[in-house]
């Protein structure tokens, strides 16, 4: 290849890898805090609760409620919940440690079970399957919650 053309497969060389790149980057994510108790911080990514053929697989996440910004640990569930009948059950666990990384994903191939009315798993199966979606400020990431300080 010569002078133009060498440089017009460069453009759309990378143009190509550029493009490539901006479609494999990870998915948009909004955490939102649904609850908490003393020691846990409950978050669920509502970009993740649309049904698709009547399952919804659902991210929640258990954030430690204190501890050094630093400390970026937590733990994220997919929790599968089939909206026909009001039936979850978990998917996996990743457990992520103190730098954020994750450090263990625990795949899990739990039975369809009942979804508890109240508690954690019943708001779960709200936002899933009811429309509903917690109220409360929005962060794009884990990281960015711990780091604003809990929501605290």
């Amino acid at each position: 290849m010569r002078g133009i053309a060498k440089l017009t497969f460069a453009t759309l060389t990378v143009v190509g890898v550029a493009a490539l790149t901006a479609a494999t980057t990870a998915a948009a994510e909004t955490w939102t805090r649904f609850s908490a108790s003393d020691r846990t911080v409950y978050l669920i990514d509502q970009d993740t609760l649309t049904p698709v053929d009547g399952v919804a697989t659902a991210r929640f996440a258990r954030v430690p409620a204190h501890g050094d910004a630093a400390d970026q640990s937590h733990e994220v569930e997919e929790l599968a919940v089939r909206c026909s009948d009001g039936q979850s059950r978990t998917v996996a666990t990743i457990v992520h440690g103190p730098d954020g990384a994750e450090a263990e994903r625990i795949a899990e191939d739990a039975p369809w079970d009942a979804t508890p009315s109240g508690g954690v798993y019943g708001a779960l199966k709200s936002f899933a399957c009811d429309d509903m979606r917690p109220q409360g400020a929005p962060w794009p990431t884990i990281a960015a919650f711990i780091a604003g300080g809990r929501g605290g």
